[in-house]
């Protein structure tokens, strides 16, 4: 549901919500199963038309308002445009890459609005893929996002064999670590800043998680 984050006449002057919420890049709006066909409905509750945008996946227009789409909309999109007051309902299938750590976006195309919030974010999930690693049930990666350390949880630290940080370009960074008693003590200080998949490498697999680093 698309609204305006404050009502009144002038609503189209400021930023505009999905769910009533604003983006936080540290939530995941939405799970996903791998090869899930879903059914989204788009209601836009603003006195202003949407350009309703989503990544991984194009989909197909099933009705605007309750009505077959026109000719020109029963194609695969990835846009679909939204007036004020309606609902358009479109149908996918969610087939390609899946990853637990690294999400999807969906959010208006209109610059002005995705960069004031109104943009939400997914993961594709594959259960079938994940490993779970007893000592790390339940762990934390703390705080995120971070200045200059990050503490991780474990309940077997002697299980590590080694840490990297993994940048958006695909360097890896080998990260010093030391035990202490609220966890795993990791110094970032020589990483630049910007966003880092942390490996923790263990005898039993590698747990992973996103960062950011400010």
């Amino acid at each position: 549901t698309f609204m305006p984050a404050q009502m009144g006449p002038n609503q189209l002057n400021g930023d505009f919500m999905i769910n009533n919420a604003m983006f936080d890049m540290n939530v995941i709006n939405y799970t996903i199963p791998l090869n899930n066909t879903e059914i989204w409905t788009l209601t836009n509750n603003s006195a202003i038309s949407h350009p309703f945008h989503i990544h991984d996946v194009p989909f197909y227009i099933l009705d605007r308002n309750g009505q077959v789409p026109a000719p020109v909309e029963q194609g695969r999109k990835d846009v679909v445009l939204v007036r004020p007051q309606e609902v358009v309902r479109f149908i996918t299938q969610f087939t390609t890459f899946s990853d637990p750590m690294f999400p999807y976006m969906y959010h208006c195309h209109m610059l002005t609005h995705e960069d004031g919030g109104m943009m939400g974010q997914f993961i594709v999930s594959n259960p079938n893929s994940i490993t779970s690693i007893p000592e790390f049930d339940g762990c934390r990666f703390y705080p995120n996002p971070t200045h200059g350390f990050l503490m991780v949880q474990t309940n077997n630290a002697k299980s590590i064999k080694f840490i990297e940080a993994i940048a958006l370009n695909g360097q890896r960074t080998a990260l010093p670590f030391e035990q202490q008693q609220q966890g795993i003590l990791l110094q970032l200080s020589a990483l630049p800043t910007g966003n880092y998949l942390i490996a923790v490498h263990t005898e039993n697999g590698v747990v992973q998680r996103m960062i950011s680093k400010y």
